[in-house]
C-alpha cells in the first residue's frame, strides 16, 4: 500500500463510513412536538467518510479505515468513496452487520439536526489500525474521541511512521470522564471542534484545554473559525454563504485545513482562510459530499 505520488502526502481517515437519509423541515423539532418533512436525498456520508473525499476532491491522496455491514448500505457508501478517489482497500467489512447511518434534519436555510442509528459498523476498533494500513501514511486524522483505544494507537501508528496526527472531536462521542478525554486528547499535534464540542471539552477537563495538544481549533459556523497554538490566538473570519445545507461542513473545513497546512505548507492564518472558504463552498448542495470543492474551486472564491 505504497504512495503511487512519489512525494506527495497520504492521508489516513480512520473513523465513521455512514449513508445520510436527508429529510427537510420547516423548522427543527422542539420537546414533544412534531414538523412537517420531505425526503431530500440518501448520500455518502460519515466524518471520516466526507473528510477523505474533500481531501480527495482537493487533490490529495487519501486512504480511509472504517467499519461497514455486509448490505446494500455499504456497497452504495463504499462506492461513493471509490469513485471519488479515496482507496477503501483497508475497510473492514462485517457480516450479518447493518452499517452505520444518519438521519439529517434540514430547515429552509440549510441548518441541521442529526440522529445517529448506532450499529456495531459506527468505527473501527483499535486492533484494527495496523502497521499495514499506515503504510507510507504522512498524516493519521481520527473523527472518533470515544473510542480512547483507537486514539492512542492512532498516536502511536503514526509516531511509529514518521507521520502527523489531528483528532476532530463530535459532543456526541466526547467521554464525560476526564481522564478518559485526557488520555483520547494526548499525543495529537492538532485537535478539530465545533462551539458547541469545546464547550464541552472544556466543562469536562476543568483545565486548559490547549496545554494538552499544540494546536486547537475551534470552528465557529458564519463567524469563522480560531485557532489557539503556542501562546497565539489566530482568528479568521467566515465566509458568506447561500446554503441549502450545512451537513458535513465542518469535515470540509478539517480537510481543507489539512491540506493547506501539509499539502500547500501554508501558514495558519492562510490555512483557516482556505478551509473557511472551502466549507461555505461544501454547503450548496444537499448532503455532505454533493458540493465539495476542487482546489480551482477554492482558489477561485478567494480571487472573487
Amino acid at each position: 500500500m505504497s504512495d503511487m505520488r512519489s512525494g506527495s502526502p497520504l492521508f489516513l481517515c480512520v473513523g465513521d463510513i455512514d449513508v445520510d437519509v436527508l429529510i427537510g423541515v420547516d423548522r427543527l423539532p422542539a420537546r414533544d412536538s412534531k414538523v412537517n418533512g420531505q425526503m431530500l436525498q440518501r448520500v455518502p456520508g460519515g466524518m471520516a467518510g466526507n473528510v477523505s473525499v474533500a481531501l480527495a476532491r482537493l487533490g490529495a491522496h487519501v486512504r480511509i479505515l472504517g467499519r461497514v455491514g455486509d448490505d446494500e448500505e455499504a456497497a452504495f457508501a463504499l462506492h461513493g468513496l471509490a469513485a471519488s478517489g479515496v482507496d477503501t482497500g483497508c475497510v473492514v467489512r462485517l457480516a450479518g452487520v447493518r452499517s452505520f447511518s444518519c438521519i439529517g434534519l434540514i430547515t429552509p436555510d440549510g441548518e441541521k439536526s442529526l440522529v445517529k442509528l448506532m450499529t456495531d459498523a459506527y468505527r473501527p476498533h483499535a486492533d484494527e489500525l495496523t502497521a499495514t494500513s499506515c503504510e507510507g501514511v504522512s498524516h493519521i486524522h481520527v473523527t472518533s474521541v470515544g473510542d480512547t483505544a483507537l486514539c492512542r494507537q492512532a498516536v502511536t501508528r503514526a509516531r511509529a511512521v514518521g507521520a502527523t496526527t489531528s483528532l476532530d472531536v463530535e459532543r456526541a462521542d466526547c467521554p464525560s470522564d476526564a481522564g478518559r478525554l485526557r488520555d483520547a486528547l494526548s499525543g495529537f499535534d492538532i485537535v478539530f471542534c465545533n462551539a458547541d464540542s469545546r464547550t464541552a471539552i472544556d466543562a469536562v477537563l476543568a483545565e486548559p484545554f490547549v496545554a494538552l495538544v499544540p494546536s486547537v481549533v475551534t470552528t465557529l459556523g458564519a463567524d469563522g473559525a480560531r485557532l489557539e497554538a503556542d501562546g497565539q490566538c489566530i482568528h479568521a473570519a467566515g465566509f458568506a454563504a447561500d446554503a441549502k445545507d450545512t451537513t458535513g461542513a465542518g469535515d470540509c473545513f478539517a480537510a481543507a485545513c489539512l491540506h493547506a497546512r501539509i499539502v500547500q505548507r501554508a501558514g495558519w492564518e492562510q490555512a483557516l482562510r482556505f478551509a473557511n472558504c472551502a466549507a461555505s463552498l461544501s454547503t450548496r448542495a444537499y448532503g455532505a459530499q454533493s458540493a465539495l470543492p476542487t482546489l480551482a474551486d477554492v482558489w477561485r472564491a478567494l480571487k472573487d
